[in-house]
């Protein structure tokens, strides 16, 4: 069967799935290179280079599945559901997210004969973002006017990355919880490796943006100049405050946020970017980084465990950088195989619907 060209007015967003697709690459990226790579060496510019870019990951996975939110809730009210029904089942998404990533640690655990059973309710990715899923669809069904998204999305945004996530690390009551519980508040003694603060910003402002795109038709320039703007914006306001050399009392609050505005802008950015590039473009549904960006969470699963698991356990911490980058080349075309499997399942691809870019 030969490759479909997705058309002018796709049913998918073909460029949401492709920036989604460049994460995954950073994703494979950022864990094989990490488990592979010797210990020695590793505050190089080429190393740092690496962690710069790695650290682009998370934050891009969590905007677009922000984005792809109300995406997804305006495909179901086309289909015939209220807007209130429609959010319901999104929420259903984001708490099967959550549950999904404690049956990964599980897996991580049988998997691993030296795991720990402590290390089955770590807060990782998933776990964040199944939650912020929850939230983002709750306020999406409650808010009908682009005022009401300011007040649902973007002011709690707004608290969490500029006031939550500053005092986290400043609060005693944290202590009382399991430090577990404490990690989806703040990071502390590597009790989890994401925690809601800032990390659930991202996905609230991508929610926001994503009532702006479903608005749009896909080709409306207008529109991706005005958002590539507002992007450019917040990439320079955030940058500057970030840079400038503040009193240590005004650093503590203005710090947070500025780092989530710049990287936010970015992210808008990064989405025209994508749509230009695709504009003139045929796509196909073969096309490697949109087959990455349509399976994302099949290849988070799998290649997690081929990195760091028992199956490379030769390879971890033993492989200097250059050695390490062909691994990941050949453990990239290894996963772009095994999704392009996936997605030829009888059943169909799985595509949860919070990562999905659908308008159906």
């Amino acid at each position: 069967m030969g490759a479909q060209t997705v058309p002018a007015r796709p049913s998918r967003r073909a460029y949401i799935d492709w920036l989604r697709g460049v994460a995954v690459l950073i994703m494979i990226m950022w864990h094989s290179i990490d488990s592979w790579t010797l210990t020695i060496g590793r505050d190089s510019f080429a190393f740092k280079t690496v962690i710069f870019l790695a650290g682009w990951a998370a934050p891009l996975f969590l905007f677009l599945a922000g984005v792809s939110v109300p995406l997804a809730g305006v495909a179901r009210m086309a289909r015939g559901l209220d807007r209130h029904a429609a959010s319901r089942l999104i929420q259903r998404r984001g708490w099967e997210v959550f549950v999904l990533a404690h049956l990964f640690r599980l897996q991580s655990f049988l998997l691993n004969p030296h795991a720990s059973w402590n290390g089955l309710l770590k807060p990782d990715i998933l776990n964040i973002l199944g939650l912020a899923i929850v939230f983002a669809a709750f306020a999406w069904g409650r808010a009908r006017t682009t005022r009401e998204l300011v007040w649902w999305l973007i002011v709690p945004s707004a608290i969490i990355a500029g006031v939550l996530t500053p005092l986290a690390p400043t609060w005693w009551w944290p202590t009382l919880l399991h430090p577990r519980l404490e990690g989806y508040i703040r990071v502390v003694n590597n009790n989890a490796v994401f925690s809601l603060f800032p990390t659930a910003a991202y996905l609230l402002v991508g929610a926001f943006v994503g009532t702006l795109v479903a608005a749009h038709d896909d080709r409306d320039g207008r529109f991706q100049r005005q958002m590539a703007r507002w992007g450019a914006v917040l990439l320079a306001a955030g940058g500057l405050v970030a840079l400038v050399p503040w009193p240590r009392a005004i650093g503590f609050w203005t710090d947070p946020i500025a780092i989530v505005a710049w990287r936010i802008g970015a992210m808008m950015l990064m989405m025209t970017l994508s749509w230009r590039w695709l504009l003139h473009r045929e796509t196909s549904a073969s096309d490697p980084l949109i087959v990455f960006g349509r399976t994302s969470l099949f290849v988070y699963w799998v290649h997690v465990e081929l990195a760091y698991g028992n199956v490379s356990y030769p390879l971890h911490h033993a492989l200097p950088l250059p050695w390490s980058v062909l691994a990941y080349a050949g453990l990239t075309a290894g996963m772009l195989w095994l999704a392009r499997v996936w997605m030829r399942r009888p059943a169909g691809p799985i595509v949860p619907v919070h990562m999905a870019a659908a308008v159906e």
